[in-house]
């Protein structure tokens, strides 16, 4: 997938908005782009799928230290 700046004017595909294209999401087979959203809408989209897709976290350098064992010859 790939996100350009819209060049046409066209009305945003999520519904019940009212706003004017911003970006347009092409699939990368096809020419003509798979959905127009303007930037109220890419913003709300971003913030949502934030809130589902977390990263783990990474293990806490404090805990369970593994010492190193020097031996003697």
């Amino acid at each position: 997938m790939e996100i350009k700046n819209c060049n046409l004017k066209t009305k945003c595909d999520i519904g019940g908005c009212k706003n004017l294209a911003v970006f347009s999401i092409y699939n990368k087979q096809e020419t003509k782009p798979i959905l127009n959203i303007c930037e109220k809408c890419s913003k709300e989209i971003y913030s949502a799928l934030g809130k589902v897709n977390t990263p783990k976290s990474i293990p806490a350098p404090f805990k369970n230290q593994k010492k190193v064992k020097l031996e003697a010859k």
